[in-house]
């Protein structure tokens, strides 16, 4: 039993690791064959990672509200 979760756990570390240097070449194409500003790509990243946050404090908010709510129905 521990070693088929020891071999899943492997295998799932794998293929995080092939993404993580699959999307890290694409990103290297990007720059080197589309001469595509280091900088842009930082900042595009940045915005994705602000929007990301909004969202889920969005989420977050709206949780507790609906939690709130339901308390004080009972």
């Amino acid at each position: 039993m521990k070693q088929a979760l020891a071999k899943k756990t492997i295998k799932q570390r794998s293929a995080w690791l092939a993404s993580m240097f699959g999307c890290g070449a694409f990103l290297l194409m990007a720059v080197k064959v589309y001469h595509v500003p280091v900088a842009t790509l930082a900042s595009n990243l940045l915005i994705a990672l602000l929007l990301m946050a909004l969202v889920l404090a969005v989420a977050a908010g709206l949780g507790w509200v609906v939690a709130r709510l339901k308390k004080r129905r009972n």
